[in-house]
């Protein structure tokens, strides 16, 4: 079924009875009907050159391992919501490539009348807050972690929100307007109070900082400059996801090293200031590009790599005072 979006682009929701579905919650999931994968809807990514590529359907993980899983059968209506390894814990993955789904199927089924959500997972607490915001009941939610193989009446899959191309590297780089468009929509009006003018995004709560693959060598001397600048240092871990949607709708500075929290810049208002912490070698422009098509004002300080070598957004930087300084005042 063709669903068209105001972007000029396209999609394709899949509806297979006695549908059939495999994944291994990582790289590769197929889509199965009458022992044939169904093309479209299945991926299989791969790392070739540094870049993240859907290869062919003949290398699905399938044609090499079989489905080497007990098959649960489930009755009624499904929707994948899977996306690859992203989504099971990526906060920004979550926002652009799971929930724009539900968006999706929407056009053509109502989603209270999906009787199943099959998630890449539903633990963490802006999964489980975004997925009540949505009105999508707990007992509707089933968790690839656990139903990795299964079969139901009809099984629902959309194509990839974001990827319009084998590159998905290249492709999540440019967040389509609409899933913007439809963010603001679904979640604005369910802000919470919370105000905050100047924010530093404290990232020494994320996953890369304490595997110490990306961080701030200088941190501290970061933080407090930019608190004598009034600004307030935020780790956004310790916020609901309502507080994160009013703290970017209402903050008009906000600063922090690169990041998946920057996917929040599509709750602020026009013209709010980002300035973005990377390094020099970080080529890619996914939250400059969010920033522009959300009429932000985008500023980017780019550092040299401290230390051990990185690949290509993962490394250690020293933040110059003297430059943050400029870029403020």
């Amino acid at each position: 079924i063709l669903i068209k979006k105001d972007d000029g682009i396209n999609y394709k929701l899949y509806k297979i009875k006695k549908g059939r579905l495999y994944t291994d919650r990582i790289n590769d999931t197929a889509i199965i009907f009458n022992k044939k994968i169904v093309e479209g809807p299945s991926f299989q990514f791969r790392i070739a050159n540094s870049q993240v590529i859907n290869s062919r359907v003949e290398e699905n993980i399938v044609f090499k391992k079989g489905t080497p899983r007990i098959k649960k059968k489930l009755k009624g209506k499904v929707l994948s919501l899977l996306t690859g390894g992203g989504g099971n814990n990526n906060y920004w993955h979550w926002l652009f490539d799971v929930l724009p789904r539900i968006a999706l199927c929407n056009e053509i089924i109502n989603k209270d009348k999906i009787d199943f959500f099959l998630l890449p997972s539903n633990k963490r607490r802006f999964q489980k807050e975004t997925l009540e915001l949505l009105y999508i009941n707990e007992n509707k939610q089933i968790s690839s972690e656990i139903f990795r193989h299964i079969i139901c009446d009809k099984l629902f899959v959309t194509a990839h929100p974001v990827l319009r191309s084998s590159d998905a590297t290249k492709d999540i780089q440019n967040i389509p307007k609409w899933i913007s468009n439809w963010l603001k929509e679904t979640f604005l009006a369910k802000k919470s109070k919370i105000l905050l003018k100047k924010v530093y995004i404290d990232r020494s709560d994320s996953t890369s900082n304490v595997k110490h693959l990306r961080t701030i060598k200088n941190d501290e001397e970061v933080k407090q400059y930019l608190s004598s600048e009034g600004f307030e240092i935020i780790k956004l871990s310790e916020y609901s996801f309502e507080d994160q949607v009013s703290i970017f709708n209402t903050a008009e500075t906000i600063i922090g090293l690169h990041g998946a929290g920057f996917a929040n810049i599509v709750f602020s208002k026009p013209n709010t200031k980002i300035i973005e912490l990377k390094i020099k070698s970080h080529i890619g422009k996914e939250i400059e590009n969010l920033a522009i098509s959300n009429d932000l004002s985008y500023r980017a300080l780019k550092f040299d790599l401290v230390g051990e070598e990185s690949t290509n957004q993962f490394g250690h930087i020293n933040v110059s005072i003297n430059e943050l300084k400029k870029i403020i005042n």
